[in-house]
């Protein structure tokens, strides 16, 4: 038996207004059709300020100026260990495009439960918007 190396993943959190950004992922890949915060793996000799704003660009076709980094989480899959590290971005030029992803919406953080968030990308939602994950209020 061999211990998982873990990997490092980014996710941008890209806010417009009350808005945040989700992508979905494309079939043929690991999790089609799951939603997620766009982002990637950290490659060697990259940071992952560096990791996210090529990712992104690769993903959304969108440049952005990677901020603080909001959150971090390790999820375990049977054949993976992640860490996934949350960024603050903000589009600095282009506005999104489906390249390397099938879709993208822009959700209030309330409704982010509506979406098939990998798991990873819900802990993420509780870090970073603690009282956006809940069932809705009554009142």
């Amino acid at each position: 038996m061999s211990i998982m190396d873990t990997i490092q993943v980014t996710a941008a959190i890209m806010v417009r207004g009350s808005l945040v950004l989700v992508a979905q992922r494309p079939p043929g890949g690991r999790h089609p059709g799951a939603w997620e915060f766009p982002g990637g793996k950290v490659e060697p000799g990259e940071s992952p300020e560096q990791c996210l704003a090529r990712e992104i660009a690769e993903e959304l076709e969108v440049a952005v100026e990677v901020g603080d980094k909001l959150a971090q989480v390790t999820h375990s899959y049977p054949d993976l260990d992640i860490e996934l590290m949350a960024f603050e971005c903000a589009i600095k030029s282009g506005e999104p495009a489906d390249v390397g992803c099938s879709a993208h919406v822009w959700v209030h953080p309330r409704d982010l439960g509506d979406y098939d968030l990998l798991p990873p990308d819900r802990e993420l939602v509780a870090a970073i918007w603690p009282n956006a994950g809940g069932p809705p209020s009554d009142g």
